[in-house]
């Protein structure tokens, strides 16, 4: 368990170093915009609440994430790739046989489309979010899903700050595994 969180760090601190090389300077309070040609990079924590089959023998956890995102100046979309893990532990008092910690692993495309677009970049946003995604699940195997959600970006000095809730679906064979993680994060 330990070296596949280590494993996860190991590769999110890969995936987000260039972005300290990728950064370009600019007014005091412009939030990162990406365009075709440069990417904004972002991490996300939080906690995450399992529902339905999942929430009945494992209790609220937490969520890790990386993402890199594209997007076309003065539009309202972007396009995101994320990698997001999730952990939940077994309830207290539980006792099934073979039966552990719950971890989602999901590497997929969302898209993200601001609600309000606002002609000043330095003001706070909201924005909706859609894709599809590979989820894998302890026991359950890999398997396709779909996540949406809703989230606000308030623009800082050079970053911005998000916080996101997303409910994520994956598909498995006896019932679906549903998961609500509920996020903050730094976008570069």
């Amino acid at each position: 368990m330990r070296t596949r969180i280590s494993l996860l760090t190991l590769a999110l601190s890969v995936a987000l170093s260039p972005t300290v090389t990728a950064q370009t300077s600019g007014p005091v309070g412009t939030p990162p915009t990406g365009n075709q040609y440069t990417p904004v990079y972002g991490g996300t924590a939080g906690i995450a609440i399992p529902i339905g089959r999942a929430a009945d023998d494992h209790a609220a956890g937490y969520a890790l994430g990386g993402l890199v995102e594209y997007s076309v100046y003065g539009q309202p979309y972007a396009l995101r790739g994320e990698l997001t893990y999730q952990h939940f532990a077994l309830k207290t008092g539980r006792t099934v046989p073979g039966l552990g910690a719950l971890n989602v692993v999901s590497l997929g495309a969302t898209v993200a489309y601001k609600l309000l677009p606002n002609p000043t970049p330095a003001s706070a946003n909201t924005y909706a979010t859609g894709g599809i995604a590979l989820y894998h699940a302890t026991d359950e195997g890999t398997r396709p899903g779909v996540n949406g959600g809703l989230g606000f970006e308030i623009p800082l000095a050079g970053f911005s700050a998000t916080g996101e809730a997303r409910l994520h679906l994956m598909i498995a064979d006896r019932s679906p595994i549903i998961t609500l993680p509920l996020t903050v994060g730094l976008r570069f």
